[in-house]
């Protein structure tokens, strides 16, 4: 006989660990964790890394991580630019009547006026800016940063090849410095 704990001799200690395996054992059958840990027995852990999960990660970083890491993490459709005017829209391609944005990038410098399917805008002495013939999506204004914000416009309804034009002021009028094409179909 042993006066430590755990060194249990003789056939009661026998007994007693047989039914402790049976008892683990019925624990596992019926997936009772709080027996199996009772029993001393280590749980089955999961598989951390599953083909669905690589399958995931490798989506991520295709169609998400690599396309940010690329844009250097600047949202929007242009990057701002103080050197060169560009107007952007997105998607390139819409239907009839559906919504789609645009962003000018520009010099803070100076006033600009985005329209559609316009050749030549005017303002008027009030600030209001009018396109013969195609429609003033904004304008006047400036930009702060080097770029305007992010702005969602409604498509036209005929479909299409459409110009989105920056126009910037100058000192006899208004010239076009940048054309987007928005295709609706």
């Amino acid at each position: 006989m042993s006066l430590l704990p755990g060194t249990e001799s003789g056939r009661g200690a026998a007994d007693r660990a047989a039914a402790a395996r049976q008892r683990a054992r019925f624990a596992r059958d019926i997936g009772d964790e709080a027996g199996q840990a009772w029993a001393h027995e280590p749980r089955r852990r999961p598989r951390k890394m599953t083909i669905g999960t690589f399958v995931v990660l490798v989506l991520f970083a295709g169609l998400g991580a690599i396309p940010l890491l690329t844009n250097d993490g600047v949202g929007g459709l242009l990057r701002p630019n103080c050197t060169t005017p560009g107007v952007a829209v997105g998607p390139e391609r819409v239907r009839p009547a559906e919504s789609f944005a645009w962003q000018a990038a520009g010099p803070d410098s100076g006033k600009y006026v985005v329209a559609e399917d316009a050749a030549t805008v005017t303002v008027d002495p009030i600030g209001r800016a009018q396109a013969p013939g195609g429609r003033v999506l904004a304008g006047p204004t400036a930009f702060s940063g080097c770029r305007s914000r992010q702005v969602v416009a409604t498509a036209p309804e005929t479909t299409g090849t459409h110009e989105v034009t920056l126009f910037r002021q100058s000192g006899t009028g208004w010239e076009p410095v940048a054309v987007a094409l928005l295709r609706v179909s």
